[in-house]
């Protein structure tokens, strides 16, 4: 049992061996670089969203499908009306542009609701409502969050740095129970020769039984039931014979 045990972690630390060579030929690398590609588009879109956001509330301006829009009420209005002539499921549709980002909507057939995506470098999406003036405040709220995106986007890129620091100091590491696994397996190996053994010693006090048992006349066998009869008769034949001498007065 302990050597079933034993052989059952040191699979499992053998699988985490294999894990950890893959993540750090292949797996933390890819994300590392997808991390590090997601923060320079975030920066890139702050910088150009600081560019052309719109500090003046006087001064809003949203194009939709070739119109401008210099009313948020009115822009909303239009963006609901967008919505309603997509007829094409999943298939996103550009509308227009937004303080220097790129619109496009979608339908979402599994949530069953319009999707607007923003787009400069890297993409981010909102769900659309049915009020027109929280639909703006919802797109603004998007482009508002991108510092935040980035911290998040940092975070886990530092947190996989971390994580592939640590599997290259694992890597490479024995199976920490190798020598009592070794020593459990020497012992099993005694024991099942002693086993082993007994049981030939066994086998062959059988066979040795068996072959006796052959070379003895077989208990109740025509030879040995004549020999007891022969002993009998013998015996019945003496007793006979002092009988008759008693009676004739021999003794």
């Amino acid at each position: 049992v302990d050597v079933a045990k034993l052989k059952l972690l040191k699979a499992n630390h053998m699988n985490n061996q294999y894990r950890l060579e893959d993540d750090i030929a292949r797996n933390f690398p890819q994300q590392i670089a997808k991390l590090t590609e997601i923060i320079d588009s975030y920066k890139a879109d702050i910088a150009h969203f600081s560019e052309y956001k719109i500090t003046d509330p006087e001064q809003f301006s949203m194009e939709i499908s070739g119109k401008v829009f210099t009313e948020k009420k009115e822009a909303g209005a239009a963006l609901l009306a967008v919505c309603k002539e997509i007829k094409s499921v999943d298939a996103a549709m550009d509308i227009g542009s937004y303080q220097g980002f790129n619109m496009r909507i979608q339908f979402d057939s599994w949530s069953k609701e319009f999707i607007l995506s923003v787009k400069h470098e890297s993409v981010a999406k909102v769900r659309l409502g049915a009020d027109a003036l929280g639909n703006i405040t919802r797109i603004n709220n998007l482009l508002e969050s991108y510092p935040e995106k980035l911290a998040e986007a940092e975070q886990r890129l530092e947190t996989v740095q971390e994580q592939m620091t640590n599997a290259k100091e694992e890597v490479g590491k024995p199976f920490p129970k190798e020598e009592e696994l070794n020593q459990k397996l020497e012992r099993l190996s005694e024991l099942n020769a002693l086993l082993n053994m007994d049981e030939r010693e066994d086998t062959e006090t059988e066979q040795s039984e068996s072959k006796e048992k052959e070379e003895r006349p077989a208990r109740g066998s025509i030879h040995e039931k004549l020999q007891i009869y022969k002993e009998k008769s013998q015996r019945e034949s003496e007793t006979g014979k002092e009988t008759r001498k008693r009676d004739f007065g021999l003794e």
